[in-house]
């Protein structure tokens, strides 16, 4: 980390690794800075940029470049390439592995040829990262949630924490008990057309899921819930020896922020919580209104009716 400072400006702390990444990085995309502002890949051309409130005067983008980064910019530089702010500043950051080969998702079986580039552009279309930082505004925090599995009686629950940004997407974290053993998942959220997908992947390395939900910017009876809540429906393995998927469907809520308590804090609390009733059976107290609560239908005020 070095300063540079000059009679009337301020002094800013500059990363100069960060600096030398960001050049690499926007090779790697094929993206342009200097003066040929008319090049449809010039930076000021690119929605990220602009919507990250990145520079646009060739100048400074040089400088940041060969000087360093300032720290106030590294956020946001992180996020309009995709990577982490710690990605981006980090000396041992693969930045080639990350950035150097976009198209490889068009080799994937379920790519039919035309579909990758499509997807790509759509994803970027529907999080843009200041619908991105919105979102997050809106939904980081820590979330119980209680869900029932297809032709099983018991309610499941759960611990989640969407903690983070990251590209075109919201970081999010689970824990659960299931069959006696405890879970730990890693998913990412993103919104498609009017709904939120998630994609998880437990720790085990073997249970991918899959669920959706309205997403909540699109709707403002649902953005004003308060407590904050969101229903949905989700799909995974049945952890049985058949493998069978299983669906299901589920409600979390947002947890309130006690004062002087972290999100990690409030997160490491629940998940212990969780762990000492990790389900709900018939005729426990709660049951009856927790399923209620997942099953019953929204009525129009986007309250789920008894």
């Amino acid at each position: 980390m070095t300063g540079t400072g000059k009679t009337g400006r301020p002094y800013l702390r500059r990363n100069t690794v960060a600096g030398r990444n960001l050049r690499t990085a926007l090779k790697l995309l094929g993206k342009t800075w200097r003066k040929d502002v008319h090049n449809p890949n010039h930076v000021r051309n690119w929605v990220a940029w602009t919507d990250c409130g990145l520079p646009s005067s060739p100048t400074t983008i040089d400088c940041d470049m060969r000087e360093g980064v300032p720290e106030q910019r590294i956020a946001a530089y992180a996020l309009c390439l995709g990577l982490t702010p710690e990605t981006l500043c980090s000396p041992e950051a693969d930045t080639v592995g990350l950035l150097g080969a976009p198209a490889a998702s068009s080799s994937l079986p379920f790519m039919v040829p035309g579909y990758a580039d499509r997807y790509a552009d759509r994803v970027q279309e529907y999080n843009r990262p200041s619908y991105i930082r919105e979102l997050f505004a809106l939904m980081g925090g820590v979330y119980h949630m209680d869900c029932l599995l297809a032709g099983v009686e018991l309610i499941h629950r759960c611990t989640l924490w969407v903690h983070g940004v990251q590209a075109n997407c919201l970081l999010m974290r689970g824990q659960f008990v299931m069959f006696g053993d405890e879970n730990s998942l890693e998913a990412r959220i993103f919104r498609w057309h009017n709904n939120l997908h998630t994609h998880y992947l437990c720790e085990n390395g073997l249970e991918l899921g899959y669920t959706m939900t309205v997403d909540p910017l699109r709707l403002n009876i649902v953005h004003r819930r308060n407590p904050f809540w969101l229903g949905g429906t989700g799909m995974t393995d049945r952890g049985l020896a058949d493998n069978q998927p299983v669906t299901f469907v589920f409600r979390m809520q947002k947890l309130p922020m006690p004062e002087s308590v972290s999100q990690e804090q409030l997160w490491l609390r629940h998940c212990d919580k969780m762990r000492k009733r990790p389900f709900l059976a018939p005729g426990e107290p709660g049951y009856e209104r927790s399923r209620t609560g997942i099953l019953a239908p929204e009525d129009p005020a986007g309250n789920r009716s008894a």
